[in-house]
């Protein structure tokens, strides 16, 4: 029978590899998430003028108000 022999350091090395993709997750859904959301209606408040100065089209401006926050 042949026996599987897993570095010590391999070991170690996965835990800290989930916990760094439960922080990005955490990271996603506390920081990015309400962010955009809170961007995307503030896009949704400018008027048309507005819009302009900064160099965006009206419709462009609705058509990225109207994305969810997740994406």
């Amino acid at each position: 029978m042949t026996e599987i022999v897993v570095p010590q350091n391999r070991k170690s090395a996965f835990p800290l590899q989930i916990a760094r993709k439960i922080r990005q997750l955490a990271r996603l859904l506390l920081v990015y998430w309400p962010q955009r959301r809170r961007q995307r209606l503030i896009l949704r408040e400018l008027t048309d003028e507005r819009l302009r100065d900064i160099g965006i089209e009206p419709h462009q401006a609705r058509q990225e108000a109207g994305r969810p926050f997740w994406d």
